[in-house]
């Protein structure tokens, strides 16, 4: 008999391993079928780039071939005039007679007016070397605004060398753009800067005779990690795009738990239909290299932002702020063995079927840690997970919805 039942046993890992090496090669397919894809529509992003920037510097460059033209002819034009000017008086002078020395040793006429018709030249040759570096300016101007550059949707995050799963996007309508944000030091009003110039001004005179050696040594600058922040635009529906990924990420395989600003572990969002924007926050402590991984998740519209960052402190649990009543019974996995499938919510006339699984960890519900139990069917399919409560109650999780309902569970009910 228990021969019998350790072959089941075996036959059952087999084909779960048989299952999860199907698995993991198809989704290796898959992101192969995705990267090959993404290739493809960058290089073609790339290509219809650089023949819209070879098409605007020829239109360019054939302006600028104008301008000198037509720059040109008005020079030519200018010379001339200036030499029927100078013909008409010459021919002038020698209708009067020696009228030519007297002009030329009066008034010198002619270069002034030369002079005028060039500097009339030159200003019209400015105003074209102008109009040109506007243009050039304004094309600058734009160029800047177009510095930060789509990049390809990413398939992991990686904070300080750690590699993280990226949000599950796809498709050639969503556009992703990445950027460093370094906080801010706080700055001081202008008033308490003031203050503190003044004390400090009346400190040095009051530490005139002290010497070096009794001087406080200055404070240590603190350098601020920079936080990396992925932008989703596009996207058809971020909110249950978030969802998902927070109900991933937030198993014990992925380590991660739903905290507040202080890092404290909290209850996960209710994600309403109705809800235009929101946020939550994902943390994991790193026992092996230390620290925290953080990522703020939210959205609005068709856009989500995803920051990545590494904040000081620890992911913890809340202190327990009710403790289970006296008599209550706390439910334990061989309790959920003892009882009738019918109790969870399962098809069947016996638990025997079924495999009960109990996770690493805990997960926090209504203020209470849980711990998690998964149960499998005899093909090794999830049946349900459901949590076991310090204060004695259970609870199931509406993988629809994606939240926990409670279950009416009693004692009497354990065979």
């Amino acid at each position: 008999m228990k021969q019998d039942k350790a072959d089941k046993m075996i036959q059952k890992a087999e084909r779960k391993a048989a299952k999860a090496a199907q698995q993991v090669q198809a989704v290796s397919e898959r992101a192969e079928k995705v990267a090959q894809k993404q290739a493809a529509q960058a290089e073609k992003r790339a290509e219809k780039i650089s023949k819209n920037a070879e098409k605007k510097a020829a239109n360019v460059a054939k302006k600028a071939e104008r301008t000198a033209e037509k720059a040109k002819a008005a020079a030519q034009k200018a010379e001339e005039k200036k030499a029927k000017a100078m013909a008409k008086a010459a021919a002038k002078a020698t209708a009067k007679g020696g009228g030519v020395e007297m002009e030329l040793e009066e008034g010198e006429a002619p270069p002034k007016k030369s002079k005028k018709k060039l500097i009339l030249i030159g200003a019209a040759a400015a105003a074209v070397v102008v109009g040109v570096g506007v243009f050039f300016f304004l094309r600058g101007g734009k160029d800047k605004e177009a510095v930060q550059a789509p990049i390809e949707i990413p398939t992991e995050y990686v904070l300080n060398e750690l590699k993280i799963v990226a949000l599950p996007v796809w498709g050639t309508e969503v556009v992703v753009y990445q950027e460093e944000v370094i906080p801010e030091p706080e700055k001081p009003p202008e008033e308490e800067q003031q203050e503190d110039g003044e004390q400090d001004e009346a400190q040095d005179e009051a530490q005139e005779g002290e010497t070096e050696e009794e001087a406080p040594p200055p404070a240590e600058e603190t350098e601020d990690f920079p936080q990396i922040l992925y932008r989703y635009e596009g996207l058809q529906n971020p909110r249950d795009l978030i969802a998902a990924y927070a109900a991933v990420m937030t198993t014990a395989d992925a380590g991660f738990s739903v905290v507040d600003e202080t890092l404290l572990r909290i209850d996960p969002p209710v994600f309403e239909e109705e809800q235009a924007s929101g946020s939550v926050q994902l943390a994991r402590n790193l026992p092996e290299e230390g620290g925290v991984q953080s990522l703020l998740l939210s959205w609005t519209g068709t856009t989500c932002t995803v920051t990545l960052d590494m904040p000081e402190g620890q992911v913890r649990d809340p202190k327990p702020e009710t403790t289970a009543p006296s008599g209550t019974h706390r439910w334990s996995v061989s309790d959920l063995r003892a009882l009738h499938p019918s109790a969870l919510g399962l098809p069947g006339e016996s638990m025997d079927v079924y495999e009960l699984m109990p996770q690493e960890g805990s997960v926090l519900i209504e203020g209470s840690p849980c711990m998690r139990v998964n149960i499998y069917d005899q093909d090794g399919q999830i049946a349900g997970n459901y949590f076991l409560s310090a204060d004695g109650r259970a609870y199931v999780l509406d993988v629809l919805n994606n939240r926990v309902r409670e279950l009416e569970l009693e004692e009497t009910a354990i065979n």
